[in-house]
């Protein structure tokens, strides 16, 4: 179930992605929505929401960059764009959006990412996945 933020601000999603670091996406939300991207591909994050607190946070707060798709795991933000180039940018308490993105070599049309594994589908259909690499 999702429903409009009650800030004032009113998109409909494409993305949504829901994950312990906070919500990131679209600007709608949904209790443990963590992140959205909007018609536009803005990028927004759920003020309020890192390390899956509880409640639906208040506010949303632009990630710079443009992704058609976004989903959020432990420590790290994964996207995609318009030209299917995949992106990533890791997260902590002190930067809830992180700090920059990072181009990552090959073409995805939808990422997600779960536990410590990175999966997506590119444009022909073919899924892949990939362990995460340790810091």
């Amino acid at each position: 179930y999702i429903r409009p933020a009650d800030d004032g601000v009113v998109a409909t999603p494409t993305s949504v992605s829901s994950g312990i670091i906070g919500e990131y996406g679209k600007q709608w939300y949904q209790r443990r929505v963590r992140g959205v991207v909007n018609k536009a591909h803005d990028i927004y994050h759920r003020k309020g929401t890192f390390g899956d607190r509880p409640g639906n946070g208040v506010g949303w707060i632009h990630i710079p960059g443009k992704l058609q798709w976004v989903a959020s795991g432990h420590g790290l933000i994964v996207g995609v764009n318009k030209n299917h180039d995949i992106y990533y940018r890791t997260v902590d308490p002190r930067h809830p959006v992180g700090t920059k993105w990072v181009h990552v070599p090959g073409k995805l049309m939808q990422i997600d990412v779960h536990g410590n594994t990175v999966m997506g589908v590119n444009k022909h259909h073919h899924i892949y996945k990939a362990p995460l690499a340790k810091a």
